[in-house]
Parts: structure tokens; sequence; C-alpha cells
């Protein structure tokens, strides 16, 4: 039987003739490499590329925006054959990868697909990551030849990234939008410094790896550009019982149950999300976390008050339901909280600014001051060791220490001569 004829998508008039539709059509480039565009009803098309490998897996990417309303650009907005070279590129970096054959310079944006390709098989899920480094490092650095990076560029790259206001989330194709910074001059220049620290240890793990790998010769360049210091701060922002206990009250019942779970486990926004009636565990009073920012599962223990909401959120349910649902039985999946949280907010009367993942650190915040010590916390949070928690909670637990001190330390019933009067400054 004859193959029928791919659509025309070469020019922005044969485009336009086709009909909307979610999954794109698809131009065959060569063995197992495709060409695809994508039509919906509204918006301009954008390009993906298609490749299967010898096991038959098929990888997918986005190539960029076509340029059916705005001109080409050659980055973020691509012609037919500006679509096709790249989607080529692509495919034979794919190919070669999977026969262990590198073609030409070891570019930075292949060193960090190498390593989120690395990170989603060995610790967490890369969707945040992938997210910063296609927006951050990859427009900057991702042509560039690892091997002839250096500190100066990599020092200009960082620099750059502090100077820049925080972003806003903008549609493909249009000016970039931001945030209005913190009025405070010298603290919106400490959250600037502070971002791109972070996406400085994004770079340099890649970079690292890829090194320890043998793929670039040296890691001096990287090994000498300095993070900005003094940027981080304790964690200061947090609820007392009283605003936990008005915020509860400001929640409608769907957003009650996700907000008492968050303060009565300390839990991620997204580990909450991905709970099942199965996680609460109570021969144990545990909810288990499967799926963490780490990568590693865990325990987390509940106290009496913990346990009674785990118990009426699984009264007769499923074991596979999920453990927190919306109002129309869905899951709470990403940023759906966040309106519904910041009319709650300000209806409790708290402070505009205050997030949903301060919850953990209210938490945290009060379960030290309590006087669990500092590896429990941790562990319940899900950090490896205490470094994390000392860096934003120790001042907390030093205020306990004080207070313990004060409590505890021996007194001997020593009675002050109330008849001995200090020496004036004249004697």
């Amino acid at each position: 039987m004859a193959r029928s004829a791919a659509p025309d998508t070469r020019s922005k008039t044969a485009r336009a003739k086709l009909a909307p539709r979610r999954e794109p059509y698809w131009a065959r480039l060569a063995k197992g490499s495709y060409l695809g565009y994508r039509r919906l009803k509204e918006g301009a098309g954008s390009w993906l590329v298609r490749h299967r490998d010898a096991l038959g897996t098929q990888h997918f990417d986005a190539l960029g925006q076509a340029d059916d309303a705005l001109e080409a650009d050659g980055a973020g907005v691509l012609t037919f054959d500006q679509a096709s070279a790249r989607a080529r590129r692509w495919c034979e970096a794919k190919a070669a990868a999977e026969a262990g054959v590198r073609r030409g310079p070891y570019t930075v944006a292949q060193c960090l697909e190498d390593y989120l390709d690395y990170v989603k098989t060995h610790r967490k899920s890369v969707k945040h990551l992938d997210t910063y480094v296609k927006a951050y490092i990859l427009p900057r650095l991702g042509a560039l030849d690892t091997a002839a990076l250096t500190s100066a560029v990599i020092r200009k790259w960082h620099r750059a990234i502090a100077e820049e206001p925080p972003r806003l989330r903008t549609a493909k194709g249009t000016a970039q939008r931001y945030r209005a910074e913190d009025p405070n001059p010298e603290e919106a220049l400490r959250k600037r410094r502070l971002r791109a620290n972070r996406h400085l240890v994004t770079l340099r793990a890649a970079l690292n790896r890829a090194w320890r790998e043998g793929l670039i010769p040296s890691n001096d360049a990287w090994a000498r550009v300095q993070q900005f210091g003094g940027v981080e701060r304790q964690r200061s922002r947090f609820l007392d019982h009283d605003e936990a206990r008005r915020l509860m009250n400001a929640c409608p019942p769907d957003l009650r149950n996700l907000v008492q779970l968050a303060l009565l486990t300390g839990a991620r926004y997204g580990e909450l999300c991905r709970l099942e009636v199965r996680d609460y565990q109570a021969a144990s009073g545990t909810l288990f976390i499967r799926d963490s920012k780490s990568g590693k599962p865990r325990h987390v223990v509940l106290n009496e008050e913990g346990m009674a909401a785990c118990r009426q959120l699984t009264l007769g349910r499923c074991m596979g339901e999920p453990l927190l649902t919306r109002e129309d039985g869905g899951r709470w999946d990403r940023d759906l909280h966040q309106r519904p949280f910041k009319e709650a907010v300000r209806r409790a009367g708290l402070d505009p600014a205050f997030t949903f993942h301060e919850l953990r650190h209210t938490w945290a915040s009060l379960t030290i001051m309590a006087g669990a010590p500092l590896m429990v916390v941790a562990q319940n949070l899900g950090h490896r060791d205490t470094r994390m928690v000392e860096q934003h909670y120790g001042h907390l637990a030093q205020s306990y220490v004080a207070d313990m001190v004060r409590q505890t330390a021996p007194s001997f019933g020593f009675v002050q001569d109330k008849n001995v009067l200090p020496l004036s400054a004249g004697g």
C-alpha cells in the first residue's frame, strides 16, 4: 500500500491551510528522524523534533515557534528551513550519543543535557531544573565549547543574572516581563545575587560531572569563580499558632485539608499533591513520601493531631485515591493552589507575601522551638544532614538552648546582700 504524502509545512500559506490539532504534522527528515509542526486553534504554530533510537524508543523536543505571525529570528522563532536544520543537528547528536561517539566540540548545551538525563535517572524530577537551565544558562552559554570556557566568561554571565530583576512567566515570542523588586535596594540586590548563585551551582554541577567523566579536560575555569557572599538568610517568616489557626479558618474546605497537612508534616507542596490514601500508615503513625525532591523516599512521623487528620482524610476511601483532592475531586497540581492560598492569606490578615512553602518553615520553626533536635527535624523534612536546617533555623535552636539553660541550670539559694552598694564613678 502506498504511503500517503506528508502535509506541506514549508510555507506560511501551506501551514495556514492545515486543520488545528494537538498531534503534530510530521515530516520525515531521515530514517527515524522527523520534524513536526503543531497548529492549535489560537496563536502561532510551533516546531518539534522526534527521533527513534535503536531500541524503538521515541525522543521528543521542542525547537521553537514557527514564523506564522512573527518574523523569524533564528532563535525562538524559526522558518521551516531553520527548524529543519536544528532538528537534523538534534537527531544527529542523539544518534551519536547512542553510538558513544562525540562529534565536534562538547558544548555547554550538550553538557547540561547529559546532566539533566543523569539527574532524572539518579536523583529527582528535572522539570523545574530544565526550566531554569533553558531560561538562564543556555541562552548565553549553551553554544560555547566547554573546553574553551574561561573564568571571565562565567563571571560575566554570573554578574548579568545578578543585575536582572526577577522574571515573570512570559508567553513565547513576547517581551520578557519582570516582577516588582523589594523596595529595599539592599534586599533586592541580595535576592538577585542569591538567584545568580543558585544557577551557578547548577552550571558547576553539570560541568563537574562532565569533567569527572573525562569529557572536559580541566575544571579550572569554573573552580575559580566564587559565589556572591552574604546572601543567605536565616528563615525568619513563619506563623505562630494563632496565625496558623486564622489561616485555616480562612481557607475553603479543600484548601483547608491541604494547608492543615502542610502545617502538620512540613512536607513540600509537590510531595503533598502526590500522596495517596495508601501512604498513610496507621500502624507506625507516618506518611510515606515516595516521590521527594531528593529522589529518596522517606517516612514523615506524625503527632497525634497529624494522625487524627490522616484518619479523617482516609476514612472509607480506596487505597489508590489521592489523599488530598480539590473541590471537583481532581488532584492538586502545579500552581492550582496559588490563587486560593493568596486569598486565604488576605482574609486571615497575614503578610500578603506569605507563601505556601513557608508553611514548611512554620512546621520546622515551631518544632525546633519546642525542643526537637536539629537532626530529627532534618530527617522529617527529608534533608540528608543538619546543614540546611542549621543554616536556616539554627538561631531558633540557640534561643531554645538559652531558655533551657535558664530553666535547668543549678541554683544554690545564694542571697545577695542588699546593703552592698556599687561604688559611684566619682568614688
